[in-house]
């Protein structure tokens, strides 16, 4: 492998303006309401290798997928951060800067990590219908947005890049497609997006939900059902319809589609003959 084009065009690929780097701004904390609000945060915390990072994820997006780099979740392209955030790459650059080993920390943690992120919903103590919308890290713990890494710090998209060089260099394959620093960006803005969205429509969700769940506690103590085939189908497609909204990975779409099929399941409970009335036990049609 001739290193010396590769570091010529290494310097050429990271002269990339100072506003083009992905800002932490835009998304923020969950707040009250039915539909959760953000307020902008604009300084993260400080990387520590304890936390967790959602830099990893910009594997599964389409910027990153479309081309082909299927090797960002490896346990190799963990090593080739490390080499390079710890300077004993060739493609580690002579000033390292101080929080790159902290955010090579979190790529291998993550990588060994057997848990996600998720949503959840919780009730507001100001009163019934108000909900509060957070993120939960694996750990449990409660976390901002911005405490996910996927800040410039820790989801370093020069890092990453000179990370798929030294990747590419040990697998000793020219063809080996590499992590661009624009392609880091875009994913990692989209993954920011996708939060927000999530966040955004996990409230009215929930409350959707809840309406749903009060549909079918109506038609159980209306007599306990006539049809208990049906009944226990609404309640599996409501259990569904909540596990798809927690889901960090779930489409806004697909929560919307669990959530009308399992609308539809408990209306149908309702109609006509399908449940006993408290007063009579003829389930007739």
């Amino acid at each position: 492998m001739k290193k010396t084009g590769i570091i010529l065009g290494l310097v050429l690929v990271l002269a990339v303006p100072a506003g083009g780097a992905m800002a932490s701004e835009g998304i923020g904390r969950a707040g009250r309401g039915d539909a959760a609000s953000f307020s902008s945060t604009v300084n993260g915390p400080a990387v520590r290798s304890s936390e967790f990072s959602l830099c990893p994820t910009i594997a599964e997006t389409a910027q990153v997928r479309n081309k082909g780099i299927d090797y960002v979740r490896t346990r190799e392209f963990a090593e080739s951060v490390s080499a390079v955030a710890n300077g004993t790459s060739s493609y580690a650059p002579v000033r390292l800067p101080a929080e790159w080993k902290g955010a090579a920390n979190l790529w291998r943690e993550t990588f060994s990590s057997t848990g996600k992120a998720r949503i959840a919903v919780m009730p507001w103590e100001s009163g019934p219908g108000r909900r509060e919308v957070v993120l939960l890290l694996p750990s449990g713990a409660f976390a901002e947005p911005t405490q996910v890494g996927l800040d410039v710090r820790s989801c370093n998209s020069d890092l990453l890049f000179r990370a798929s060089l030294e990747y590419r260099f040990r697998k000793g394959e020219e063809d080996v497609p590499l992590l661009y620093p624009h392609l880091v960006r875009k994913a990692a803005s989209g993954i920011e997006k996708k939060i927000m969205a999530k966040m955004d429509s996990a409230a009215r969700s929930a409350k959707r939900a809840d309406e749903i769940a009060a549909r079918i506690a109506q038609a159980e103590k209306a007599g306990g059902g006539c049809h208990p085939q049906e009944l226990a189908r609404a309640k599996a497609e409501l259990a569904v319809a909540r596990a798809v909204i927690t889901d960090f990975d779930s489409d806004p779409d697909v929560t919307d589609a669990v959530l009308a099929r399992a609308e539809v399941a408990s209306a149908d409970l309702s109609t006509g003959g399908r449940f006993a009335s408290v007063n009579a036990v003829y389930c007739g049609e």
